[in-house]
């Protein structure tokens, strides 16, 4: 392909895919920025000592939905989180105070900003379709950064000068010089954030297995017993997560940092007689997002790594909106 050529096909998937790309961004920012703004936007709990689960999903349970998933606090003074299914099949959410099993805050998923941010940014709030998009809109990105990179190449020797910016030129060509020395520095950073996502959002598009249809409606004892078999799998470590499958079982995710900042230890338990049924240690875990996922978010690099996806971030947020303003200023010179 000719270097005009790259900047044609350069242009167009940039233009038709530029209101994503910014989404995207935007709401990947906030997502990395989630533990203070979740402090300013979301209701918070105590810093007392946390509920049991039995208890917890009680006080989850009292909207008269079906719960789905029980998340412990993610930070001290945090809520505990519980999603919900109506039974028309929506999603409901229930933020609760820890110490206190009290429901603070309970909605849709607009209830919870931070959640809405979480659910767009992965699957665009649009179920399996949703997720193609997103996973294609990474495939989009990557020919982006591709391309812009073909089409800037300088001879060597002119690296430098390929990306300086000229304060004398009109405004017009200073843009078009900003969105290039931008595109160009964040390029690799990009890519990355694309090939990353592109992976994570692969296994969610194979077609789920089959589950159980019938709720199993488990008492206080029994959720209690089946927790205390759980957590004398891994006894010094802190719960993330219960998942509530319509079945016979519970599946209870252990944070396990020594495997990686985000890895889990899995256990699932029968709630009928407390019975382990498969114990998942983070290091033998086939899940592909527990690598990916931290990559992804930086979390692998601590703040550093957040820092550097912030910067990614905005640049994101401004080459996709230099990028149009550049092809409308030419369509209007062309006039």
């Amino acid at each position: 392909m000719t270097r005009s050529g790259f900047l044609t096909w350069h242009r167009r998937l940039a233009l038709l895919f530029a209101p994503l790309l910014f989404l995207q961004a935007l709401t990947g920012t906030f997502l990395l920025l989630r533990e203070p703004l979740a402090q300013m936007l979301e209701p918070q709990g105590s810093d007392g000592p946390v509920l049991g689960v039995p208890m917890l999903a009680a006080a989850a349970s009292r909207a008269g939905l079906k719960l789905n998933r029980l998340y412990l606090p993610a930070y001290p003074g945090g809520p505990a989180m519980a999603q919900l299914a109506s039974a028309d099949g929506g999603t409901h959410y229930a933020a609760i105070e820890p110490a206190s099993g009290v429901i603070l805050r309970e909605g849709g998923v607009w209830a919870f900003p931070l959640e809405a941010a979480l659910q767009w940014h992965y699957r665009l709030m649009w179920g399996t379709a949703g997720l193609a998009v997103v996973a294609l809109n990474g495939v989009v990105l990557t020919l982006l950064s591709g391309t812009g990179l073909a089409f800037w190449w300088p001879a060597a020797g002119r690296w430098k000068k390929s990306l300086a910016i000229n304060p004398k030129m009109p405004a017009r060509v200073k843009l078009r010089q900003w969105h290039r020395s931008g595109g160009v520095l964040a390029s690799l950073l990009v890519l990355f954030s694309a090939v990353t996502g592109v992976l994570l959002a692969l296994p969610d598009l194979a077609p789920a297995a089959p589950t159980a249809t019938t709720a199993f409606a488990q008492t206080p004892l029994q959720l209690d017993a089946a927790m205390a078999a759980a957590t004398r799998a891994y006894p010094a470590a802190a719960i993330r997560d219960v998942r509530f499958p319509a079945a016979d079982r519970i599946d209870v995710n252990f944070r396990a940092p020594e495997a990686g900042s985000l890895s889990v230890h899995a256990v699932s338990v029968r709630l009928s007689d407390a019975k382990l049924l498969r114990i998942v240690p983070a290091a033998e875990s086939p899940a592909l997002w527990m690598k990916v996922l931290p990559l992804h978010t930086g979390d692998i690099a601590g703040l550093a790594g957040m820092l550097v996806l912030l910067l990614e971030g905005l640049a994101i947020i401004a080459l996709s909106i230099t990028g149009p303003m550049m092809w409308w200023r030419q369509r209007k010179l062309r006039k």
